[in-house]
């Protein structure tokens, strides 16, 4: 099966182009799929577009039309935890909807209503191995990865957010991606590189430091990829 790697901007999936041998390149849908090799891998690359339409539709073309398995969505984030600072790694341990908000009837934010779905868990083996990745003066940290169809930029949303989600970053893409990911049975990775602190000085942030967060979280993908042949075998060896 063909490892999907799924960028909302063309700053974040331009570094996997130019790193893997590009093959075929499709159009559906409105996105550009391309089939490339990197390390022996059949695997396909897409920009999505921004927000949790786009990537809903993207992931589930890719399951579809690519029996692509995992899929693993990266790129950039705004700090939400205190104690990140400008290009940090967030492995997402789970994701959820921070926009999705039916507090009235009794559900908490996130919850997607009369389901009980709202915290969407990443693949543990691919978490682990994304983990192990070590950057120059940056962290790598498993966290909370919070989505909705918004740029946020305040700071006193971004603190209830905290208090009720207890996320690490937000973002516009992630829980799309996992929640699909979790109705068809495929396993699923974010990785976020934190580009501003989303708190209203977002706008100086992002754009002087989309590049660099980039940069990073291409490179813990990047070594996600290298390291997928030794998590294929840890799991032939389990089913033995």
């Amino acid at each position: 099966m063909p490892i999907a790697v799924v960028s909302a901007m063309d700053e974040e999936i331009q570094l996997y182009l130019d790193t893997c041998t590009v093959e075929q390149t499709d159009e559906v849908a409105g996105f550009t799929v391309y089939t490339a090799r990197y390390g022996g891998h059949d695997v396909r690359l897409v920009k999505c577009g921004v927000g949790k339409t786009h990537a809903a539709m993207c992931t589930q073309i890719l399951i579809d039309r690519y029996d692509a398995s995992p899929v693993v969505c990266t790129g950039t984030a705004g700090a939400a935890a205190l104690d990140l600072d400008i290009g940090d790694i967030v492995v997402a341990r789970d994701c959820v909807h921070h926009d999705v908000d039916v507090r009235f009837l009794g559900i908490p934010r996130g919850q997607i209503p009369f389901t009980d779905l709202r915290f969407f868990e990443t693949d543990p083996d691919l978490r682990a191995q994304a983990r192990e990745v070590a950057l120059a003066d940056h962290t790598v940290r498993v966290g909370r990865v919070m989505t909705g169809d918004a740029f946020v930029q305040d700071a006193a949303y971004l603190e209830t957010l905290r208090d009720e989600l207890e996320g690490d970053c937000v973002e516009m893409e992630g829980a799309a991606v996992g929640q699909v990911c979790a109705l068809n049975d495929v396993p699923y990775l974010v990785v976020r590189a934190i580009s501003d602190r989303a708190d209203g000085s977002s706008e100086i942030d992002f754009q002087e430091f989309l590049h660099d967060a980039a940069r990073s979280s291409a490179q813990i993908v990047l070594h996600l990829l290298d390291a997928i042949d030794d998590i294929d075998a840890i799991d032939n060896m389990d089913d033995v």
